[in-house]
């Protein structure tokens, strides 16, 4: 009942508040109904879809969002107190596999004793941050302004430390047989690579580009954009990377880019730290060696 009017009052909406909650909002109108019969006042005011908040909701909101929110914090904490030395990290498997785990070795070092767990997801934003010690996601501008509204996000620091940036990778033999390949309007005789996780980054290159609404000669889609980069390097098409996360493929010649000075991009990858992790000497070093990794 608690959750419910907490949700539904801090969003001003049962629709909001049941997609957070993950029930029907069938579900949060019988809770809060329950609850003010519980304590013989009305909370909330309907006029239609729109919902307000009495004088008596208004009053019991604030002092029950903090409470929920120190729940959440101080069950953390003891689940945290029965993994010893754990550091829990939470980042998507491309981060995870082309820039996290080559350099993780390098912070290992510096915290001897110190165990990392490396947890890939592929949710956006439908986790709690407090679940993880530090967790890394890539955000626009605009979804940084949101974020403290989200339940659970309260508290939350968090910091850019790499720019998301793409732009085309392929073979070295596929570019040296691509003569066509002298301009971006060059890849309508190619395959393009395409990530499910990163679906409109082609077309926001080619845009960048001068090239918008070409036709490839081919797509091939995959679920992560680490498997269209490998895709690449194997001679499958021309797939979008990140510089940043490609060195050693880079430097070693399994990938070139064909177009380096054509960079597309509008957001950062930033770590987030929950608060009850904020003194943690291990997560705080984590998010410091991020920023200087």
């Amino acid at each position: 009942m608690l959750r419910a009017f907490e949700a539904a009052g801090r969003l001003l909406s049962v629709t909001h508040a049941a997609r957070e909650l993950s029930v029907t909002q069938s579900a949060v109108s019988h809770q809060i109904k329950a609850l003010e019969e519980w304590l013989g006042v009305a909370l909330v005011a309907r006029d239609g879809r729109r919902l307000a908040l009495t004088t008596a909701g208004a009053a019991l909101l604030p002092g029950l969002t903090g409470a929920l929110d120190l729940m959440a914090q101080s069950t953390a904490g003891i689940e945290r107190l029965t993994r010893r030395n754990t550091l829990v990290v939470n980042a998507t498997s491309t981060l995870s596999s082309q820039w996290l785990i080559p350099r993780l070795a390098g912070f290992c070092a510096q915290m001897p004793g110190l165990d990392v767990q490396l947890v890939t997801t592929v949710g956006h934003l439908d986790f709690e941050p407090a679940q993880y010690d530090v967790s890394i996601r890539c955000f626009a501008d605009s979804e940084l302004a949101a974020l403290p509204e989200r339940a659970g996000w309260r508290g939350v620091s968090l910091e850019a430390f790499i720019p998301e940036q793409f732009t085309p990778v392929c073979s070295p033999a596929m570019l040296a047989g691509a003569k066509a390949m002298l301009s971006p309007q060059g890849l309508a005789q190619h395959t393009l690579l395409h990530s499910r996780s990163t679906p409109l980054v082609w077309q926001q290159w080619l845009e960048r580009a001068g090239a918008p609404g070409l036709q490839p000669l081919g797509d091939l889609v995959f679920d992560h954009a680490h498997l269209s980069v490998q895709a690449a390097i194997q001679g499958l098409g021309v797939a979008l990377g990140n510089p940043r996360f490609l060195g050693d493929a880079l430097a070693s010649g399994l990938l070139v880019m064909p177009f380096p000075e054509l960079l597309s991009g509008e957001k950062n990858y930033c770590w987030l730290r929950p608060a009850r992790a904020a003194q943690d000497p291990a997560s705080v070093a984590f998010c410091a060696w991020l920023a200087s990794a």
